[in-house]
């Protein structure tokens, strides 16, 4: 007959694999002990009580099984480039996600960026120009040549925004000393 096992080491109480044998107790070495009678999965296995592995935080991060703990082997260096990464996502979601002139929301993706920047070429150069620009919310608002050419002043303005916070903060990540102070660092709209 077959009985269920874990095998495990005896320091460190990992598990070490969970099976059926007839007899179980040939996989018992000089470092290795057995519990009989269940089979846990990976984790610890302290006098017949089981400890499973929590959840990994992030793909990066391994686990020490002498302390039970994940741990994040990046060097600060990573950190800080792996921080960078993060505000340059977010200064992008910023500079694309809108912005706002004279009550109005415009869209400020890159095609919307293109279209204001030619319109306000146009507005500079017809004094009579006179356009219905859809907003980011799809309602319609007349604008004129000065209106134009304060819209695309407020989208400029806008997007150098954006990037002077991210050269803030990216200058906040560099002067960064612990793991702590560039996780500190965060973005706040």
């Amino acid at each position: 007959m077959n009985l269920s096992y874990t095998l495990y080491d005896k320091d460190t109480k990992r598990v070490r694999s969970r099976g059926f044998a007839h007899n179980p107790q040939q996989f018992v070495g000089p470092t290795t002990d057995i519990f009989i009678g269940a089979e846990f999965p990976d984790g610890w296995l302290d006098d017949g009580i089981h400890t499973p592995i929590p959840p990994r935080p992030d793909w990066f991060y391994v686990l020490d099984h002498a302390t039970r703990t994940w741990i994040d082997p990046r060097t600060l260096q990573a950190h800080k480039d792996a921080k960078w990464e993060d505000v340059k996502q977010s200064r992008t979601a910023a500079e694309y996600g809108g912005f706002t002139w004279d009550g109005s929301v415009f869209d400020s993706d890159q095609v919307s960026q293109a279209r204001i920047n030619g319109a306000v070429t146009l507005a500079t150069q017809d004094g009579g120009f006179n356009v219905n620009w859809t907003l980011a919310d799809n309602t319609v608002r007349t604008l004129s040549a000065a209106d134009m050419i304060a819209v695309g002043v407020a989208l400029g303005q806008h997007v150098n925004a954006c990037h002077e916070k991210a050269r803030v903060l990216r200058a906040q990540i560099e002067a960064a000393a612990t793991v702590e102070d560039i996780e500190a660092t965060v973005w706040q709209n």
